[in-house]
């Protein structure tokens, strides 16, 4: 028991997780504020109340946390076990919301720091190795969705390529957002989802004729 367990009667476990949640929290924090490059380890050790030398021994490096950051907001934006039940279900109209939350999410206090790390993933090999591992999980995703409206081995090739341009032009929306006013993203936003409707329904009448 005692190995497992501290006086407090806290399993290790949940406290170690705690405090890579307390790390992660006040690093986000100073990556929005400050912006990923001008973020040490040691203000986030400051930021959090926690000790560099801990801080090192739960992540290897900042871009570790940077990781542990980006993991997680995929986890809650791309909503995937939401979608999977939707395509099990064989529910279109629950894939397409989905396409569309996807192009066309809420705007949050994440999208600079999303903006941040896609720029420093062109300066920073370890970040651009992090940004294209959630790139093809997300484009993973995306090709299931796809597939779920557009169902064939032949078309396969095609859908890859439509699952690239979305993911690209979502990411290029987010930064259209951040720079424009809030009409005009929307207006650009609804284009985008009319051109992804029309290329499927090419697509889906191609398949009808086999």
């Amino acid at each position: 028991m005692a190995e497992t367990m501290e006086e407090s009667g806290v399993p290790l476990r949940d406290k170690a997780l705690l405090r890579r949640e307390k790390i992660v929290s006040a690093a986000r924090r100073l990556f929005i504020a400050n912006g990923f490059h001008a973020t040490g380890v040691a203000q986030i050790a400051k930021e959090s109340g926690i000790a560099v030398g801990q801080i090192y021994r739960d992540f290897s490096s900042k871009e570790a946390i940077v990781a542990e950051i980006v993991h997680a907001d995929c986890v809650l934006f791309l909503s995937a076990d939401s979608l999977r039940c939707g395509i099990e279900r064989g529910d279109p109209e629950f894939v397409w919301t989905w396409l569309a939350d996807f192009v066309r999410p809420e705007a949050g206090e994440s999208d600079p720091l999303f903006a941040e790390i896609v720029a420093e993933a062109a300066r920073n090999p370890r970040v651009a190795a992090i940004f294209e591992e959630i790139r093809e999980d997300v484009e993973g995703i995306m090709r299931s969705a796809l597939a779920a409206l557009v169902p064939g081995e032949r078309l396969a090739d095609r859908r890859a390529m439509l699952a690239d341009l979305i993911t690209a032009t979502a990411m290029g929306l987010m930064q259209h957002r951040l720079l424009h006013n809030r009409s005009n993203s929307d207006l650009a936003t609804d284009l985008v989802l009319k051109m992804i409707r029309r290329e499927i329904a090419e697509m889906q009448a191609e398949a009808a004729c086999d």
